[in-house]
């Protein structure tokens, strides 16, 4: 098997052992995602792990929706954020204010809980799991929240990194395997053990940024594994001027009177994207109205 192209996420099963195998390399995606948010050094890395992770359990998904990650930290960053669709689709984001806080020295980061929330196609909530982070690893999380939620046999493994000279990550991916009920005990013994023991840095691409999927897939050959689904990925965020006057119209009507007194178009940003709407008074004006219109009528 071949996988020429960069940023794919891959599908397989095995023959010879019965588990599901999917490999991700997200490198570019996630390089483009960190550029957007000024993110280097450990941010960055953050941000291709939870990318990659994000892919990797939206894979498990019975049909198209979106796999959301929502990593609540303390320390110098609070939080991380990943959405992602069974098709290569990708966003994330960590609080720009506290990358540019941060700047090049390593933040002090604290795990606190994981939640991770399922949506169908149309958006509608499928399901929501929290879990305690078990450490600030995010492969460890994920996989104990896949452990304690999914009820299953499962391993999953990300890694980034982030190269200091060339001001990018040097790759972002990773691995996971689930166990099918009819794998025997010793076969999967043997696959968790190959999958803990992949040094992702070893399987980096030597002539561009990126990790080598071809060798990931060939540690795999002993198990006969046959590819099913190959996807592009690509970074995406869905917002839209709609979505940001819908969280305007959250401030009530103090919050968008004191908007509308600063005479200007109210400048906001979208999280995952940073994409800027400019929201005019005309437009606050008559948000106002409306906001006190509801109020009248309760």
């Amino acid at each position: 098997m071949t996988f020429l192209k960069l940023d794919r996420i891959v599908r397989a099963t095995g023959d010879a052992a019965k588990f599901r195998l999917v490999l991700v390399d997200d490198t570019r995606a996630a390089n483009s995602i960190a550029a957007r948010h000024e993110a280097g050094g450990y941010a960055a890395q953050l941000l291709g792990q939870a990318t990659a992770a994000a892919l990797l359990l939206a894979s498990g998904l019975k049909g198209p929706g979106t796999a959301q990650l929502r990593f609540s930290l303390s320390g110098d960053l609070s939080r991380v954020a990943a959405d992602a669709t069974p098709f290569g689709l990708v966003r994330a984001m960590i609080p720009r204010e506290e990358i540019l806080a941060t700047g090049s020295f390593e933040p002090m980061v604290l795990p606190q809980t994981l939640k991770v929330i399922k949506l169908d196609k149309e958006g509608s909530r499928v399901s929501e799991g929290i879990v305690e982070m078990v450490t600030a690893d995010i492969s460890e999380s994920v996989t104990h929240y896949l452990l304690q939620s999914e009820q299953g046999k499962f391993l999953l493994r990300v890694a980034a990194l982030y190269d200091e000279t060339e001001g990018k990550l040097r790759y972002a991916g990773g691995v996971l395997i689930e166990a099918f009920p009819e794998a025997k005990e010793a076969d999967w013994a043997a696959l968790l053990a190959l999958v803990t023991g992949i040094d992702f840095s070893g399987h980096a691409r030597t002539a561009t940024e990126g990790l080598d999927l071809d060798s990931l897939y060939a540690l795999f050959a002993l198990y006969s594994p046959q590819v099913h689904k190959e996807f592009e990925i690509e970074p995406f965020c869905p917002c839209s001027e709609e979505g940001v006057l819908r969280a305007l119209s959250s401030l009530g009507r103090e919050g968008l009177e004191s908007l509308l007194l600063e005479g200007r178009d109210a400048e906001l940003h979208c999280e995952f994207c940073r994409k800027m709407y400019a929201v005019s008074p005309e437009k606050l004006l008559k948000m106002l109205n409306e906001a006190e219109d509801e109020e009248n009528e309760k």
